[in-house]
């Protein structure tokens, strides 16, 4: 009778073993190289993970490092998921030349009003497959920031005193609208590096949101900045790692799947437009900047000297696709569900 009692007892032991042992929640890491007081580390990624961990009822954790603790140079982010060192991260397309072309259409200027239109844009085409240079990894959500505006430490109270200007281009899309400005682009600087770029007379200013202007210090640089122009977006993306991804546990998964996709790509984008606003109000109420809008007329000139930059994407494929016509009607559908 003892030694029943005993061998029942182990096998209560090895079951209530192994029920903890089988719900020991599986841990992602989440990078960001972008400060953790950025509206996206500081509101929207801590969001997406209470919401996830919740709808994982435990099978799911995610640890999140922002700032650069897992990294800090914004060019190897991809390369940490590809390599699985991370689980997901903060990636920007243009630091990565011509592995995402189809995110080179939002850099375009005068396309969108804000970050959620594009990224939304970017989303839908996304669903639609529009964007293959991505099926090796999975997309937790897409930023689309901007649109991106003129910021300098020189005086640019109107186009024609950019002339000569030397200004960061962050790729090959920037390069040309920066070229139109009849400024000089200068790539090979990365956004953390603009501020102090400024600051040692390498650069002249740049094109950045008014949001990140305070994130990567470029306000403590730069005095003079043109609000209202529209010089395109700029995609960063969260890809997890696929083999990560696709070794979770169902429950893990089917929470992922329930925050992925338009509803980080809504929040994101949404939280980046505030961010935005914010910092136009602190320009303007420092006494320190000059917040400058170009007139209609400026800004038609300007426009007119742009309009080329979108044709090599406002042609038809060997497949019989226009992206960029794409894009204006995943836009037009955006546009729609927003008002």
């Amino acid at each position: 009778m003892k030694k029943l009692m005993i061998l029942a007892l182990l096998g209560i032991s090895i079951a209530l073993a192994g029920q903890c042992f089988a719900t020991e929640p599986v841990t992602l890491q989440l990078a960001s190289f972008v400060s953790p007081k950025s509206v996206t580390n500081s509101v929207t990624i801590p969001a997406f993970i209470k919401a996830v961990e919740e709808a994982s009822e435990g099978t799911l954790k995610i640890n999140h490092y922002p700032g650069g603790t897992l990294g800090s140079s914004p060019k190897s982010q991809l390369k940490l998921v590809e390599d699985g060192v991370v689980d997901i991260a903060e990636v920007v397309a243009a630091y990565t030349p011509g592995r995402f072309p189809e995110f080179a259409l939002f850099e375009l200027p005068f396309e969108f009003n804000n970050s959620e239109e594009a990224g939304l844009t970017a989303w839908e085409m996304y669903k639609k497959g529009l964007m293959p240079s991505m099926d090796n990894l999975e997309v937790m959500g897409i930023v689309q920031v901007g649109p991106y505006t003129l910021h300098a430490s020189k005086d640019i109270s109107s186009p024609d005193q950019l002339s000569g200007l030397k200004l960061r281009a962050g790729g090959p899309t920037q390069g040309k609208i920066i070229e139109q400005l009849n400024a000089v682009p200068i790539g090979g600087i990365g956004a953390t590096k603009i501020a102090e770029g400024i600051s040692r007379k390498v650069l002249d200013g740049c094109l950045m949101d008014d949001g990140n202007l305070f994130n990567f210090r470029i306000a403590d640089a730069t005095r003079y900045h043109v609000v209202n122009v529209q010089m395109g977006n700029v995609a960063v993306f969260f890809p997890m790692n696929k083999a990560k991804y696709d070794s979770l546990p169902e429950k893990a998964k089917a929470a992922l799947d329930m925050y992925r996709g338009e509803w980080l790509t809504r929040e994101l984008n949404r939280n980046l437009d505030k961010q935005i606003y914010s910092g136009i109000e602190k320009l303007r109420s420092s006494q320190k900047h000059h917040v400058i809008e170009w007139s209609a007329d400026e800004i038609e000139q300007v426009k007119q000297a742009m309009a080329h930059i979108k044709d090599e994407w406002n042609v038809t494929d060997a497949k019989g696709i226009n992206l960029y016509e794409e894009m204006l009607k995943a836009k037009s559908d955006v546009q729609a569900k927003m008002n």
